[in-house]
């Protein structure tokens, strides 16, 4: 019996023994095992595949992938397009930017060999016919920069023309490129800082631009397209700046005339001006009286800060109706509309000349999507930082530099009846971009915030 007990004691020992050895081998293969998994994430190398070029990393995805996220059409579709598959416009004027118009175009054109511009630099474009609105050819996988366009039609006309894919000489081959929809930037700019930067660019020695010295050349003639002066041709829509009709008259016909016949008051009227060029007035004109005149020949001459103010109503009613389509959707209806095909964005001159890197990444953004990777949008946004700053510190006459003179130039504008109409125009630029803000940019910001970019 004693026997069997000391067998039993042994035999219980030797279990305890064995059982104890095969943990402490699970405790060791289960260390191993996590010890691999941190020196994997933390410690070795990962391979990196060799860096892609721009244009290869945007032609590696697909046109579009599905995705499932509730009812809305939109999102069923989530689009995932080259940039090759979408017209692109860049629309300016006259000291909104219209040399970063062009250095924006060279830099999508430089990073995506594929795309082209259409026809180079292209002149202001008048109304082609009496239907109002500057036709402007854009084909798929075309970049052009458009001056200060006429877009005097209605929306819907307005909308055919900037989804018709034609090409200059309707080129069967490139009738055959299917086109996505097209992709508009919209430069736009305070009117106040648009007048008085265009009064101290033209009036400085020497000028850059030889047209004001023409001393046959009436800065406050009524110009005619079609039977119709430019007034007649804004009035529409400057009278009724809403969608719905719900918004102040940015200006009247009895506005227009009352800023003709100051202009006239201010322009060959003085004793010793009579038969000399605009450029002599704004040089030798009190600066107060020659910013008033500088300001009225762009409001009712070259007209290009009301013609501001009618493009981007006339986009934003395109907006509007994309936003009111997509609201009927959310009801589970299909309706897809051509307005959706039109992407817009607005940005203001000032965003590229304080925040040149942020505000290049957010076309950049616009254009490819999700195309390109953030790291190489990145690359590309911060090489035009660089050449920003390099250009502005070698003092280039075409980028926007502060002047001793602009509070009182502002204050002269602001207490004239000048005045009036470019605050209505201000409140229609500011109400854009705060849009445009609230809709696109919020995340973003609190992103770039907390990432420091």
């Amino acid at each position: 019996r004693e026997w069997i007990e000391t067998k039993a004691k042994e035999a219980a020992c030797s279990i305890n023994m064995s059982v104890t050895f095969i943990q402490r081998k699970l405790i060791g293969i289960i260390g191993l095992v996590l010890w691999g998994i941190v020196l994997n994430l933390f410690f070795i190398p990962k391979h990196r595949e060799p860096e892609s070029s721009v244009h290869e990393e945007a032609l590696r995805h697909p046109s579009y992938v599905r995705t499932r996220r509730g009812s809305d059409w939109a999102s069923e579709t989530e689009l995932i397009s080259s940039p090759l598959e979408y017209a692109h416009l860049i629309i300016n004027y006259h000291k909104t930017g219209h040399e970063l118009a062009y250095s924006l175009q060279e830099l999508v054109l430089s990073n995506f060999p594929d795309m082209q511009r259409e026809n180079g630099a292209r002149p202001r474009q008048h109304p082609s016919s009496a239907e109002g609105c500057t036709h402007i050819e854009l084909p798929p996988g075309k970049i052009v920069v458009q001056e200060a366009p006429h877009f005097f039609c209605d929306t819907n006309n307005l909308a055919e023309m900037l989804l018709a894919n034609r090409g200059r000489f309707h080129r069967e081959e490139e009738q055959r490129i299917p086109k996505r929809g097209i992709k508009i930037l919209h430069l736009v700019r305070d009117p106040f800082s648009m007048a008085i930067s265009n009064y101290n660019y033209h009036s400085q020695d020497p000028t850059p631009e030889g047209w004001v010295r023409d001393k046959t050349r009436d800065v406050c003639e009524k110009k005619v397209f079609f039977g119709e002066t430019l007034a007649e041709l804004l009035l529409p829509t400057l009278v009724s700046p809403g969608v719905d009709f719900d918004k102040p008259p940015i200006v009247t016909k009895e506005g227009f005339d009352m800023l003709y016949d100051k202009c006239n008051h201010l322009f060959r009227a003085q004793p010793g001006f009579e038969d000399e060029s605009y450029y002599f007035h704004l040089r030798h004109l009190d600066p107060s009286h020659a910013i008033k005149l500088s300001t009225l020949q762009q409001l009712v001459n070259g007209g290009d800060i009301f013609l501001m103010a009618n493009n981007i109503i006339k986009l934003n009613q395109i907006r509007t109706i994309q936003s009111r389509v997509n609201e009927l959707n959310q009801g589970g209806n299909t309706m897809k509309s051509k307005y959706d095909k039109i992407q817009i964005l607005t940005m203001s001159l000032s965003d590229f000349t304080h925040y040149p890197r942020r505000s290049t990444l957010k076309y950049l953004n616009f254009v490819y999507g999700n195309s390109l990777s953030r790291e190489s949008k990145g690359r590309i946004a911060t090489q035009y930082e660089n050449s920003f700053i390099k250009r502005a510190e070698t003092g280039d006459l075409h980028i926007t530099h502060g002047n001793d003179n602009e509070e009182m130039l502002r204050n002269t504008l602001l207490n004239d009846m000048i005045g009036k109409y470019l605050n209505n125009i201000a409140s229609v630029v500011s109400e854009t971009l705060v849009a445009e803000m609230s809709e696109k940019d919020y995340l973003s910001q609190v992103a770039l915030a907390v990432g420091g970019q």
